[in-house]
């Protein structure tokens, strides 16, 4: 498959934004650094969080507590971070406050719907497809009257349930509306370590196929390692669990490449064989 660069494929004068569903506060960063430093004297760029709610329990007494689970850190810490890249980057942001799926609950058992945190690497279950309506609802009124877009969504390769949401959605969304063309983005780091997320070697081609859809033309992004590196330090509380440290990330930054150059790889698909419905791609046990 040929490759084409990805700054001269649109002319970035017709989009009025360019938007970037980023389904925790990092995933934007991770996999559109590059994108971000070489869109800032092109294009407006809005980059939308998705899983940023801090996320209370009411107990039968009437007090709360927020619900945590090993490794947590909270989400009032992770905004703070979240804003210091985006400022870096001079990039406009919002935070949604949707719960990040380990945390989602069902409404109508009250029970968690991924019961432990290996569960994330799964299909959206059904249980889920209250919080899917509600998101595509949110995210057509936030990006879709803002003219013409250019919108940016994971790929979901990996299998994070929360990815592959936002995948769906944006699907969803670009079929209805004329106005947004999309583009997604390979999910950084899983697409350059096979053995993050579900450990089983997902790659682009797979992530498209859950979609419904089939790989059209890959476009590439060269990558200044040490500007992405300084936006990825604002993230210091999830840089140990992804890269263990500052060498671990630049090896696998520079690691990913086009020819000799590091670089980010961004894909046009194929139009849907079947438009999305809400109950598509559902996993019902």
């Amino acid at each position: 498959m040929s490759t084409l660069p990805l700054l001269t494929r649109f002319d970035w004068n017709e989009f009025e934004r360019v938007v970037i569903l980023s389904p925790h506060l990092d995933d934007a960063a991770l996999s559109c650094g590059g994108l971000l430093h070489a869109l800032r004297d092109r294009v407006s760029t809005l980059v939308v969080s998705i899983c940023c709610g801090s996320l209370r329990v009411v107990n039968a007494d009437g007090s709360s507590k927020i619900s945590t689970r090993r490794g947590h850190v909270s989400s009032r810490a992770r905004r703070r971070e979240d804003i210091a890249a985006m400022h870096s980057v001079d990039t406009d942001f919002v935070h949604l406050s949707f719960a990040d799926g380990i945390y989602r609950r069902s409404p109508l058992t009250g029970r968690l719907i991924y019961r432990n945190a290996r569960e994330r690497w799964v299909l959206p279950r059904i249980e889920d497809l209250a919080h899917v309506e509600e998101l595509y609802l949110v995210l057509r009124r936030l990006c879709l009257d803002l003219g013409r877009i250019l919108l940016l969504s994971p790929m979901g390769i990996g299998h994070h349930v929360d990815h592959q949401i936002a995948a769906q959605v944006a699907v969803r969304m670009a079929a209805t509306n004329a106005g947004a063309e999309l583009l997604f983005y390979e999910d950084f780091p899983y697409v350059a370590d096979p053995h993050m997320g579900r450990g089983d070697d997902d790659d682009p081609a797979q992530a498209l196929k859950r979609l419904h859809l089939a790989a059209g033309q890959r476009l590439v992004l060269p990558v200044d390692v040490t500007a992405k590196m300084a936006l990825l330090r604002h993230y210091a509380s999830q840089v140990p669990a992804l890269f263990d440290n500052d060498d671990g990330m630049r090896a696998r930054i520079a690691g990913h490449l086009h020819g000799p150059v590091p670089c980010e790889y961004y894909w046009q698909a194929l139009p849907p064989q079947v438009i999305y419905t809400p109950k598509e791609n559902l996993h019902v046990e």
